[in-house]
């Protein structure tokens, strides 16, 4: 009986534990376009791949993802924190961690920066109409650092 108290409660430990680096970052502040100044120009971003579904269906949308970048260049703590569908939400997170964060030279940083970055998606329909300065007009999405990704539609055959 007291090993089964003693697992639990070292699992309970555990568990604790592992919540307790997303808390570190908690009260950091937010600093806006961060990845905008000099200091980041050598970092590798690319827009993401445009969701197959949104595609399919002709939807377009946007995502704002907020993370924090560490002294270590690793990136932590990526959450959406707005999108108008939940395929463009899941390309925006996986797109901040697929950067080239780990080939930046050391030293960029000397303590943690919690920053967004929004993502904009469009269809080219061939109309003009994903042009940067349209797109940001109609916007549901935040933040100053902006990249686009424009995808084509797709129609099924059959």
């Amino acid at each position: 009986m007291n090993k089964k108290y003693i697992s639990i409660l070292g699992l309970f430990l555990l568990a604790s534990c592992q919540n307790t680096p997303s808390d570190q970052y908690q009260s950091l502040p937010l600093t806006e376009a961060e990845l905008l100044s000099n200091k980041w120009q050598s970092l590798q971003r690319f827009p993401p791949l445009y969701p197959i579904e949104n595609a399919r269906a002709g939807k377009e949308g946007c995502a704002s993802v907020e993370y924090v970048i560490t002294p270590e260049n690793e990136v932590k703590n990526v959450k959406v924190i707005a999108s108008t569908n939940k395929y463009f939400a899941k390309q925006a997170k996986l797109n901040v961690k697929k950067w080239k964060w780990s080939e930046l030279p050391k030293g960029v940083l000397t303590a943690p920066v919690k920053t967004t970055t929004q993502f904009q998606f469009c269809l080219e329909t061939g109309d003009g109409h994903c042009e940067q300065d349209d797109i940001l007009t109609n916007n549901q999405c935040t933040g100053r650092d902006v990249i686009f990704s424009t995808g084509y539609r797709i129609k099924k055959r059959g």
